[in-house]
């Protein structure tokens, strides 16, 4: 019998429109826990490297964890990992809502989806069946639009839909896959691997439930994460959701500015959690099982920046779409996100490719003739509206958009580089690595899918939140250096700080619940409680400690076999410059080398290459990754 997972994985090929049903092996599943960890060995045994990801070889996994769908109270995510068609490295894009409670409980903890339809499909999954339907009526169709029809079409209301709008029908390189109106699995192109494959939408539905090994330990473990998050030291996240980080971040001089050329804001008071809070804001929205409710319902009465009720905008999105571009009307911003939400559209790579194009406008690098005629200067928040409507279908300039800042600097030429702000092609999130933290700079640097500030963690928990998420007694260096401290100290520590976000990664849970000391949080002792009682499997905190460094490693021996080595984690060259003005004037990143020394040689890989020695792969049982 299985406790906590539904044990079976569900493989679906779109080209002869076959499924087949696995069992899961359960001594195989414990070793990488579930969710990121399996999928990452599913992906890295079953497609060799080199295979173009929008291609019908091409495999996309979507994964749930063992918390997935439990009273565990950060058990609403489920993930997507694949090949990025940005960036061409491994890529993994997490999303609350249903989606993957509600997968579990129809049967699988995993999907295999391989192949391409001759026509638009769309594949139903329900109490442990599966089906793969017709779409032609549905391409086309926004993601609301889509969610009605199949609601009407399938006559149920519970179900949940995770469908790509017209951005990943065209194939733009960033196009998110969206899920439960208006959340995303956002990063790195799922909605245009979809689109390639004819693939529109996923809906799932299920009346399992999932059996609890120990039903009262449990529940005393579960309890007991509730009673400590009451302690929670980010207030903020659940009080006005993580846009209420805009105030906070531009006071401190950490808030990207106009292409991050600077990290200041004048008329970030404009565009704030408070202000959203107070003139737009509806009501609060929660993920399944989750009592922070970071999410918001907003909308815009009338004007020309009218936007219907939609969930968001995030802090991501108000600064990508809003002091990033320099526009300061928040009007412009939530009409902006709802567009984003109904095309299916990534919010960060489409306000990062908008103002990369705004200061190439600005020196001259576009035209008039090369925008369609728009000016697009710096602060134009009808401009951003228009943009992302041309981007979704790529019109115009949207078409040169569409392909992420890293592929437009390349057409645009060598003048174009220093604005070209991205990582191995996925451009840079609303965290600046020069004033908030220096493990963050680290982060971007060797993040397996690119500048990323969550997979799998915010690497700014250890000096800039001073807190040490339950991993001192693994070695977490305490207490924390300064932030400009740039000694390989800060290397050593992401060691740390990465493996306790694959924890939540590999359980399905939510990150945010991971933040604290022991008291506030769910640290990794903790879940181990938890994914004891639920599995029977007696789990400890090394253990998970251990699974999650095999997911680590696995991700980057998939990045090796695809050609990413040490000289891809870098950092874009206007990190090595120093912010000129606002708070945290002065601060630039000086010793990246030295900080990747100092973690290649913490995780056991070879300082040269970057690549997992050998004997550490033996050491974690990934011998089939020395190859």
């Amino acid at each position: 019998m299985w406790y906590g997972f539904a044990g079976k994985l569900l493989r679906v090929n779109l080209t002869s429109g076959e499924f087949k049903v696995e069992e899961l092996d359960k001594n195989e599943l414990r070793k990488y826990m579930g969710c990121v960890g399996y999928a990452a060995r599913l992906l890295y045994q079953e497609m060799p490297g080199g295979i173009d990801p929008l291609a019908p070889e091409a495999k996309v996994v979507l994964a749930t964890g063992a918390v997935t769908g439990t009273l565990c109270p950060s058990g609403g995510s489920y993930e997507v990992c694949y090949k990025s068609p940005l960036t061409g490295t491994w890529n993994q894009a997490r999303s609350g809502g249903a989606f993957g409670p509600k997968l579990k409980y129809a049967g699988f903890d995993f999907v295999v989806i391989e192949g391409k339809a001759e026509e638009p499909v769309y594949v139903y999954i329900h109490d442990g069946e599966a089906e793969i339907k017709p779409a032609k009526h549905l391409w086309g169709l926004n993601v609301e639009e889509t969610t009605d029809a199949l609601i009407r079409e399938l006559d149920d209301p519970e179900i949940s839909v995770a469908t790509i709008g017209q951005a990943g029908e065209n194939g733009v390189l960033y196009a998110a896959l969206m899920n439960d109106r208006g959340r995303a699995a956002g990063r790195g192109g799922i909605g245009a691997v979809f689109g390639s494959k004819n693939l529109k939408t996923v809906v799932v539905n299920g009346r399992g439930g999932i059996k609890v090994a120990r039903p009262k330990e449990f529940a005393e473990a579960v309890e007991k994460a509730e009673q400590w998050l009451k302690n929670y030291p980010f207030g903020s996240i659940p009080s006005l959701g993580t846009v209420g980080l805009v105030s906070l971040n531009n006071s401190l001089g950490i808030l990207p500015t106009k292409n991050f050329q600077t990290a200041y804001f004048d008329k970030a008071d404009q565009v704030s959690g408070e202000t959203l809070n107070r003139k737009y804001q509806i009501k609060r929205r929660a993920c399944y099982g989750c009592s922070f409710a970071c999410g918001r319902y907003t909308s815009v009465g009338g004007g020309k920046f009218a936007t219907p009720p939609m969930e968001g905008p995030e802090y991501e999105t108000v600064d990508m779409l809003g002091p990033i571009c320099g526009v300061d009307n928040l009007e412009a911003i939530i009409r902006g996100n709802y567009l984003c939400n109904i095309y299916g559209l990534d919010t960060i790579s489409t306000g990062m490719s908008i103002a990369f194009a705004m200061e190439c406008y600005e020196k001259g690098l576009l035209t008039d003739k090369d925008t369609d005629g728009m000016p697009l200067r710096w602060g134009d928040g009808e401009v951003v509206v228009k943009l992302v409507e041309k981007i979704a279908h790529r019109e115009g300039i949207g078409a040169l958009l569409a392909q992420g800042v890293k592929r437009m600097a390349e057409q645009l030429g060598p003048a174009a580089e220093e604005a070209a702000i991205h990582v191995k092609g996925l451009e840079l999130p609303a965290h600046e690595p020069r004033s908030e933290s220096k493990v963050l700079a680290v982060q971007y640097a060797v993040s397996p899918r690119g500048a990323c500030h969550m997979h799998p963690n915010w690497a700014s928990t250890w000096d800039f939140g001073q807190l040490d998420c339950g991993m001192k007694e693994f070695g977490l260096p305490w207490p924390p250096a300064g932030i400009q401290d740039e000694s390989p100290q800060k290397g050593i520590v992401y060691r740390y700080v990465a493996l306790q976000g694959e924890i939540s990664e590999i359980l399905g849970a939510c990150i945010f619940y991971s933040w604290g000391t022991e008291g506030s949080c769910i640290t990794p002792q903790l879940y181990a409680e938890i994914v004891s009682a639920l599995t029977g499997w007696d789990v400890t905190a090394a253990e998970l400690v251990t699974a999650a460094e095999r997911s680590w490693n696995l991700k980057r021996c998939f990045n090796a076999r695809e050609g990413f080595t040490r000289k891809d984690d870098k950092l874009p060259g206007r990190f090595s410059q120093a912010i000129q003005d606002g708070p945290s004037a002065g601060a630039r990143v000086e010793n990246l080398d030295a900080m990747l020394d100092a973690y290649y040689e913490a995780m056991g890989w070879d300082r040269q290459t970057g690549f997992p020695a050998p004997e550490k792969l033996r050491e974690l049982g990934l011998e089939f990754a020395t190859n």
